[in-house]
Formats: structure tokens, C-alpha cells, sequence
């Protein structure tokens, strides 16, 4: 079983990124900004791709 979730879903870090970068786009929705969400979203992406290359 712990194999399956490592594979699902990563370590600890993979998770972390995909959640902040969720919140993100979630906080930015409820906002007037709510169109700046869509172009939030890729770049918070790519920066936490970046981040995990790196680590």
C-alpha cells in the first residue's frame, strides 16, 4: 500500500506544491482578481516545477 501511495501521489513535497499552488488559484477566484487566476495558475505551476527539479 505504501508503495501505491508514493506513486499516486509523490513524496511530501510534490504535495505541497500541488496544494499551495491550488490555494493560489482558489484565493485569486474569490477576489476581483478572479481573471488573473487563469494566468496565476501555469506560472505558480511552473515555478513549483522549477522548485522540485531543483530538490
Amino acid at each position: 500500500m505504501r508503495g501505491f501511495l508514493k506513486t499516486l501521489f509523490g513524496d511530501a513535497r510534490n504535495v505541497c506544491v500541488a496544494v499551495i499552488c491550488v490555494g493560489v488559484a482558489g484565493l485569486l477566484l474569490r477576489t476581483p482578481l478572479a481573471a488573473a487566476a487563469g494566468l496565476v495558475l501555469p506560472v505558480a505551476l511552473l515555478g513549483g516545477a522549477a522548485y522540485l527539479a531543483r530538490h
